[in-house]
């Protein structure tokens, strides 16, 4: 509660002291006496904005003086064994404002400097808001309140009833929501590019595996390139040996055969020998039977002749000597044949012994020639096993060298196929190698990286679509509960509408409009006088007495739902007839008994009748300085 107003130096206030009461207290006055700035100095004090009258608060510091203060002393007495504010020990608290003609403005409590924050914070612990217009209604502020938009109306009851949180707490969880679904938004961007990102890597990655795939077959190559020269060598070796091991052989055998024929050469030169020796015996024989033959034929012709002769001049003496010459040219005749004879026979011996003598001089000849030939041979085959020697040796030594180089790139391999088969695979996979010169080694870093940061991303994806489905149902739950709570307060509020407006020959009611939309929803008000059907509240409807009678009825309906423990309004009364103005005055006397709050009402007006009215201010403007006095 508050104990007191002090004003110093403010507007026509030089300094006074306006006590306050629990329950209603009634400022009264003729106007300009200064009663609308005991409200206007509590609202400065209070830090609220709103000025009326001024644009500037150095406007409101009393002519003549350049430092002005507005205090307020609440009751900070122990209620229950607690003090309404415990962390000040103190049964008072004296919140002052000070305003500088220089513009200037500070606040203490109870006499320490604050900040204007430290001011909302012990402002909102009393559940005091200055600047709702429904705590501190200053003058028009009716037709403002009537004249708001109905989303704004409804915000003000919100606040002022206590279910503004209802509302913050809608929009913290469409905050909440917002910031969930950018997140999520932000998340899915980031998925998308991540996603896009490694799909780039996965096909950089493919490449590098390739890669990787290729450099291993190269290796591979390389080591069976390597052992597969040193098989071919080791093949090439065994095949000289075998090639100088048949050489070899075909040089024994052709050295036999040289042997054989050189013997047998030596034999046909023997035999040769002989035949000619037998040849030359046989012409002897031949020469000696055909001069034997020439003889016996020339004795035989001789005999034949002398016969002959004989015969011709013969007679019986001679026949017996022709008959001896005839013996003997018979004899000499069958010598003759058998010269002939024996001749003939050494000719055809002579005639085959000349053949075979030919025979035997062709075979030596052949045997001689095959000699030469075979050992033409023999040259040519120690030549090539020379060769093959040296070959073998040059092979050998290759082959070791081979080793040695394939021992370098590997353990050894066997492989079928030759050198220039796995050289062309070779060449063929550094053609592939070389169009993957671009690969970076860095890829699969990158690509881990990336499938790594993915996966993150898809779990917050999901932590954020759980965290979306969350919000959501959370933003329902509270506009559920704030659909709750105002339809709650709006269907008692309208009970109680409805009967103060009977009191003043009217009906109406109050509805939530937009209900489903927090942003669009509003309070609507409406009414009906002297029997006529309720329309909506506004300027074009009914009159300013009426809307203003209205508006009063429904203040006081929702009074008791106000969690302020103060509240006040200025001249509610300026377009009420007498009859409606003391009707809602009633009102207000009639609600405010038992009310453990404070209400200051101002209002120019004559008062008929103020019993149970726990405390009256008359405010009147003396020479220029306004001054107060309780009446009881």
């Amino acid at each position: 509660m508050i104990r007191e107003i002090i004003l110093e130096n403010f507007m026509s206030y030089e300094y006074s002291r306006v006590p306050f009461k629990p329950g209603l207290n009634l400022v009264c006055g003729p106007n300009g006496a200064g009663k609308s700035s005991i409200l206007l100095g509590l609202a400065v004090a209070l830090g609220q904005t709103y000025t009326e009258r001024s644009r500037r608060l150095s406007d409101l510091i009393r002519r003549g003086k350049d430092l002005g203060r507005v205090s307020v002393v609440f009751d900070n007495s122990p209620n229950n064994g607690k003090r309404p504010i415990s962390s000040i020990n103190s049964d008072t608290i004296v919140l002052s404002r000070y305003l500088n003609r220089d513009g200037a403005y500070w606040y203490e409590a109870n006499n320490r400097m604050i900040m204007k924050g430290e001011v909302l914070r012990l402002l909102e612990r009393l559940s005091i808001n200055p600047d709702n217009m429904l705590i501190i209604m200053h003058q028009n502020m009716i037709d403002v309140f009537g004249a708001i938009d109905a989303h704004e109306r409804l915000k003000l009851v919100e606040e002022a009833v206590g279910l503004r949180e209802y509302r913050e707490h809608i929009l913290e969880a469409r905050e909440k929501l917002s910031h969930t679904l950018s997140e999520e938004e932000s998340i899915r961007n980031l998925l998308e590019k991540a996603q896009e990102t490694l799909r780039y890597w996965e096909g950089e990655y493919g490449r590098f595996q390739r890669k990787r795939e290729l450099g291993e077959r190269k290796r591979e190559l390389e080591l069976e390139y390597a052992w597969a020269k040193c098989i071919r060598q080791e093949e090439a070796v065994e095949n000289l040996q075998l090639r100088l091991e048949e050489l070899n052989g075909e040089l024994r055998e052709l050295r036999q055969e040289l042997e054989e024929n050189s013997k047998r050469e030596e034999k046909l030169e023997t035999k040769l020998k002989k035949l000619e020796f037998e040849l030359d015996g046989a012409y002897q024989k031949l020469i000696a039977h055909e001069r034997a033959h020439a003889e016996a034929e020339a004795r035989a012709k001789l005999i034949e002749s002398f016969t002959n002769s004989l015969r011709s001049v013969a007679g019986a003496g001679l026949n017996e000597l022709l008959g001896h010459l005839g013996a003997e040219l018979e004899r000499a005749k069958k010598n003759l044949r058998e010269a002939s004879g024996r001749a003939n026979d050494v000719k055809s011996e002579l005639v085959e012994a000349r053949g075979e003598l030919e025979r035997t001089r062709e075979s030596h000849v052949n045997s001689r020639v095959h000699i030469a030939v075979l050992g033409f041979r023999r040259e040519l085959l120690e030549r090539d096993i020379s060769g093959a020697q040296s070959e073998l040796r040059r092979a050998r030594r290759e082959l070791e060298q081979l080793v040695e180089e394939a021992k370098q790139v590997g353990e050894r391999v066997e492989t079928q196929r030759k050198p220039q088969e796995v050289l062309d695979d070779l060449k063929l996979t550094n053609i592939q190698l070389a169009s993957l010169v671009d690969v970076s080694p860095d890829v699969e870093r990158m690509y881990l990286s990336y499938k790594s940061t993915l996966k993150e991303l898809e779990a917050k994806a999901e932590v954020a679509a759980a965290n979306r489905q969350r919000a959501l149902e959370e933003l329902e739950l509270r506009k559920k509960r704030w659909a709750n709570e105002v339809g709650k307060l709006l269907r008692e509020v309208k009970k109680r509408y409805g009967e103060i407006l009977t009191q003043v020959n009217a009906s109406g009611d109050v509805n939530l409009t937009n209900a489903h939309d927090i942003d669009e929803a509003g309070l609507e008000l409406l009414v009906g006088f002297k029997g006529s059907e309720p329309q909506v509240l506004d300027a074009y409807t009914q009159s300013g007495g009426e809307r203003t009678t209205a508006l009063m009825c429904f203040l006081l309906a929702l009074q008791q739902h106000i969690k302020s423990p103060i509240r006040a309004i200025d001249e509610f009364e300026a377009h009420l007839d007498p009859r409606n103005r003391e009707a809602i005055l009633r009102g207000i006397i009639e609600f405010m008994k038992g009310e453990g709050t404070q209400y200051i009402v101002i209002t120019p007006g004559r008062l008929m009748d103020v019993e149970g009215v726990p405390n009256v201010i008359t405010v009147q403007n003396v020479a220029g300085s306004s001054r107060v006095k309780v009446t009881a």
